[in-house]
């Protein structure tokens, strides 16, 4: 790790860990910025409701627009200083909580104090009297967020929005997966629809990059955001939200400066992907066992490159090929580019290997024009792991030998 003086941009901690938190910039997100913020602002400005949708998988930074946008009103518009947002999480709620929620928010804003068994205790329908009654009271704007709402009933969905349309009220729903078509329905009670798109490799590595640049006084190996990106590239979907969760992983040793090593690494992105091992360790045993010698070589070399520089986290297309022509000249078998070239292949089809997105040669690749192959790679499981497989397979074929 690179350490320099404090950076301007640094926030700490609260980068990572604060769910609420809002990046100084939002990248790659501007146009959907801008349309919200010009929706919002005739909202409110104007005195009318719309009940406006987002949709898009968990952590593709849904909350992080919606709540950038509604703090940027009040920032440039100080008549918009009278607007409370309320915030609501769909999940494993039913329609009395969220209701209960409502207007025990609604009530605070008015400061009203009420008691609060009194409420729980009443019928639904009184409590919808109660809030029709308490939303008239309001001098304030109310925008109302609907978090995670695909976990509710569509009934449930459709009264508050009606509510909303009547009460002049701006309801903003997100929803974190595709709705299935006995959901439909839903979707002509909102007045403007947004799906927002994943990232490219690029785009993603921007992000995290600015996001541990906001958590670290000190710079973060450029290396290491970018393993976070194939990885979540090769066994997720291209959102923020995944690399976040790493990196808040990662932080207790990101921020004592410790150099993070491949193993560490890799055994934390374990936890967050299911996928991210096409093998479980029998499997992987039982594939070593049945490889040719030259492979077997290539291996070994390959996990000892990757342990004698166990803060590198990938291995570039000329050091593979060293590691192959030492391999061939241990094992006495003839150089071949084509059969090098098959070998990565094979062992990237097999999950053993992976291309980095970061540095794609093009279709000509002078070395293999057959077989075009990537700038950079990374191994998928533990080097430590690997090595023990390899040496547990030596060993077994060396004690075979002596009884033979």
């Amino acid at each position: 790790m690179i350490s320099i003086k404090e950076k301007e941009d640094f926030i700490g901690p609260k980068a990572l860990f604060d769910p609420l938190y809002i990046p100084p910039k939002l990248l790659y997100r501007k146009k959907e910025e801008n349309s919200l913020f010009s929706i919002l602002d005739d909202c409110l400005t104007d005195n009318y409701s719309m009940n406006i949708l987002y949709q898009g998988v968990e952590g593709i930074g849904k909350k992080v627009i919606i709540n950038k946008v509604l703090r940027d009103l009040i920032k440039e518009n100080d008549c918009l200083n009278s607007y409370n947002k309320i915030n609501i999480d769909c999940k494993e709620k039913g329609l009395d909580e969220i209701i209960i929620y409502l207007l025990s928010s609604i009530l605070r804003i008015l400061n009203i104090k009420i008691d609060i068994n009194m409420i729980i205790n009443s019928k639904i329908s009184q409590i919808w009297n109660i809030m029709k009654l308490a939303v008239k009271k309001l001098n304030n704007k109310i925008v109302i967020i609907l978090n995670n709402s695909e976990n509710q009933d569509f009934q449930i969905i459709k009264k508050i929005l009606s509510f909303s349309k009547e009460s002049k009220i701006t309801t903003i729903s997100t929803i974190n997966q595709v709705l299935k078509p006995s959901k439909w329905e839903i979707l002509q009670y909102y007045d403007l629809k947004r799906k927002l798109n994943h990232f490219s490799y690029t785009q993603l590595f921007d992000i995290l990059k600015q996001r541990a640049s906001l958590s670290f006084s000190h710079q973060i190996d450029f290396e290491l955001i970018e393993y976070i990106t194939d990885t979540i590239f090769d066994n997720y979907i291209p959102i923020p939200g995944k690399g976040v969760e790493i990196l808040k992983d990662l932080f207790p040793y990101l921020h004592s400066r410790d150099s993070v090593k491949y193993n560490l690494l890799i055994e934390i992105c374990e936890n967050h992907f299911e996928s991210f091992l096409i093998f479980d360790e029998f499997n992987m045993l039982s594939f070593l066992s049945e490889e040719d010698l030259l492979t077997m070589i290539f291996l070994d070399n390959l996990t000892n490159y990757f342990m004698k520089n166990s803060s590198n986290f990938y291995v570039n297309l000329e050091s593979l090929k060293e590691l192959y022509f030492i391999s061939c000249e241990t094992t006495g078998y003839n150089k071949s580019r084509d059969e090098f070239s098959q070998m990565i292949k094979k062992l990237e089809n097999l999950g053993i290997i992976n291309s980095s997105k970061k540095g794609i040669l093009e279709k000509t690749d002078k070395y293999s024009n057959n077989h075009p192959l990537n700038n950079f790679y990374f191994i998928s499981i533990s080097p430590l792991k690997l090595k023990a497989m390899i040496d547990a397979i030596f060993e077994k074929n060396h004690i075979t030998d002596l009884n033979n």
